[in-house]
This record gives structure tokens, sequence and C-alpha cells, in this order.
């Protein structure tokens, strides 16, 4: 399979999920500071997971120029991954909607833990089938990449549990990792 069309196929789904999100977006009943300010979780959720899905298609380009051919596997890896992005407008309504209930964080972060394994997955799928001889220090940055992301997972995970009041700033820690993310990227 051409991996043009399957990264094409990426780029299609994506964008669907980031509509998906942007149209659980709703004003406030009344356009007042107080409608507005009631706005801020769910806008504050939205621009994170909005950032998140940003920053890892770009690393999902910059991974898929390893990639010659697309095999069976590799797609059934790469249509894994994007079933579980699938599942992140769902995640961000219900942290957004419910930004202080830690049952909620905690679906939110298994869905982001969930798609950062089938990343894992679908990286050494790329790794082992790529044509292009890669030095040690190559097969081991997307890696890296996604057990970084594993660790902030956790830790937002125990900043949620161990201080419930924090769990709305809790996406905080995210946009800083994915600005410091595109900012570090030097390609």
């Amino acid at each position: 399979m051409e991996k043009q069309r399957v990264e094409a196929l990426s780029d299609a789904i994506l964008a669907i999920i980031v509509t998906i999100m942007a149209l659980e977006l709703q004003l406030p009943e009344e356009l007042t500071v107080v409608g507005l300010r009631s706005m801020l979780p769910m806008l504050f959720i939205y621009i994170t997971s909005f950032l998140q899905i940003m920053a890892v298609w770009l690393y999902y380009h910059e991974l898929y120029k390893l990639v010659d051919h697309v095999s069976f596997r590799l797609f059934g890896a790469n249509s894994f991954w994007l079933l579980t992005a699938s599942f992140v407008p769902l995640a961000t309504r219900g942290i957004g909607q419910h930004s202080a209930n830690f049952a909620f964080l905690l679906f939110y972060l298994i869905v982001l833990a969930l798609w950062d394994v089938a990343w894992i997955i679908m990286t050494a799928m790329v790794i082992k089938t790529s044509q292009r001889p890669l030095s040690a220090e190559e097969k081991k940055i997307p890696y890296r990449w996604a057990l970084l992301y594993g660790l902030q997972l956790v830790i937002i995970l125990l900043v949620g549990y161990l201080f419930p009041n924090f769990i709305s700033l809790a996406p905080l820690l995210m946009i800083v990792n994915v600005i410091y993310g595109f900012l570090s990227n030097k390609s």
C-alpha cells in the first residue's frame, strides 16, 4: 500500500477528530463575563487536546519519513492508533464538562495512555520495516518521546489524585510539554 494514501487517510481522520472537538464547544446561554468564565474549563481542555493532536500529527509525519511501503501490519498499527485517537473528543468533552471530577480525569488520561501505547506499537512497526538504515539514536527518539509522555500522564494522575483541587489545572502540564516539544523540534 502506498504510504501517501495512509498519510492522507490519517490526516483526514485527525482533521475530523479536531472538528468534532471544536463542535463540542458551546457558547453560554448569556454572553456575559460570568457566562464566558463558565466556558473556561472546556476551552482550556479543548486547547490542550488540540495542541496534543497537532504535536502528534507533526511527529507522525516525521515518523512516516522512514516508511517506504505500508505493510498490512503497519496499516493495522496505524488504524489502531487512529482508533485510540478517535476517543480523544469524548474524553475531552468529559473532562471539560466535569473539570473537578477525578473519574473524568482518569478517563481522559486512560484514553491518552492508550493512544500513547498505540503510538509505541506503530513506531515499532515503522522502525522494524524501514528500508533506511537507522542509527541506534534515531531508533530511540520516537520511543523516548512516547515514554516521556507516558510518564507525564502518570504524574498528572498522581497530582489529580493527591490534590483534587488542582485537577482542572492538570492539563497545563500537557500544554507546557507540547510547547516545549514544538520549540525543541530541530527539523
